[in-house]
């Protein structure tokens, strides 16, 4: 097979992959709404710790983000085994959207580990804990692009200037505790809207 046959078998995949996605609405919009709900909530809270207007002590931002992780992934069960009972769950375009957020969300997660590791190991300071928050957001960017483009749902395009938007607006805001407070809106944009438009889609 020569260059060009392989590139336009490649192409005619693509447009078969983008016309299956047409046709079926993506499922996974209550995951999402739980998770921007979940992470709204916790970059306030997390804001109003640090900048002192809420008298808690430090160690109290522990057990905010090992609670977000727990009742994140025990929601993610739950709405999960329901999501998987609706027609299409497993189309090919929800399959290319569950599959690039399981990837953003192993991405984030080591990148977590990194620096939890550098601050117990070589000193690392509180604010290398915000680069998971830009990259993060920077992420949204690429991972509703791919499968905006992948799917042909072109409404995701709105999501993903939103997160890159987001991650350029968070970077320059690097070392500042309003990070956090801007995050917390942000993820109104990026998580919570999506979500409800992806899930006014599947009706």
């Amino acid at each position: 097979m020569t260059k060009t046959e392989t590139l336009m078998a490649d192409l005619e995949e693509a447009s078969r992959i983008a016309k299956a996605g047409e046709d079926m609405p993506l499922v996974g919009g209550p995951i999402g709404l739980m998770w921007g709900m979940l992470l709204t909530t916790v970059f306030a809270v997390h804001y109003m710790i640090i900048d002192r207007i809420l008298d808690w002590p430090p160690q109290s931002l522990a057990f905010l983000w090992i609670g977000f992780a727990v009742l994140g992934g025990l929601g993610s069960a739950i709405l999960g085994r329901k999501v998987g009972k609706k027609p299409g769950a497993y189309s090919t375009a929800n399959q290319v959207e569950s599959n690039v957020w399981i990837m953003f969300t192993a991405a984030l997660g080591s990148l977590a580990i990194g620096v939890l590791l550098n601050i117990i190991l070589a000193g690392g300071t509180h604010n290398l804990w915000t680069v998971i928050l830009i990259i993060g957001f920077a992420g949204q960017g690429l991972a509703y692009g791919v499968v905006a483009k992948m799917t042909g749902h072109g409404w995701l395009h709105f999501a993903s200037f939103a997160g890159c938007a987001m991650g350029a607006i968070t970077m320059s805001f690097y070392g500042q505790n309003i990070i956090y407070l801007i995050a917390a809106i942000g993820s109104i944009f990026t998580i919570i809207i999506p979500s409800l438009l992806s899930m006014k889609a599947a009706k």
